[in-house]
């Protein structure tokens, strides 16, 4: 990072990435270097946690999609939260087709279980 601030005269740097190239502990090593910024995505397991401690409202995403927000969980960084209408739609797809595959299992249970097919 020094060599790339030293040869263009870059005060500030903004890595962007995704979580598998931008993790927690680069992250760190980041904060120590400083003058290097980051973004990049929180992981299903942080936004859940967001949302249970209640540092995220999922109604902010009932009249728009995009958001600010802080949380003592990421202490000095500012959070953007937005709403993928798409992913949203695939996701609700993919559970409805789960659903149905679950129910078409569990007939042939029941059936087997009045068939007297099934041990206990």
């Amino acid at each position: 990072m020094d060599k790339l601030k030293q040869r263009f005269g870059i005060a500030e740097v903004v890595l962007v990435g995704d979580r598998g190239m931008l993790t927690s502990a680069r992250i760190e090593a980041l904060k120590e270097v400083g003058g290097i910024n980051w973004i990049s995505a929180l992981r299903s397991s942080q936004i859940a946690a967001l949302v249970k401690h209640g540092h995220l409202q999922l109604s902010l995403f009932d009249k728009r999609n995009l958001a600010e927000n802080s949380s003592p969980d990421f202490p000095g960084e500012r959070l953007v939260v937005c709403k993928n209408p798409a992913r949203a739609e695939d996701r609700a797809r993919k559970r409805e087709e789960l659903l149905l595959a679950t129910e078409s299992e569990l007939d042939k249970v029941v059936a087997a279980g009045r068939a007297g097919r099934l041990k206990p």
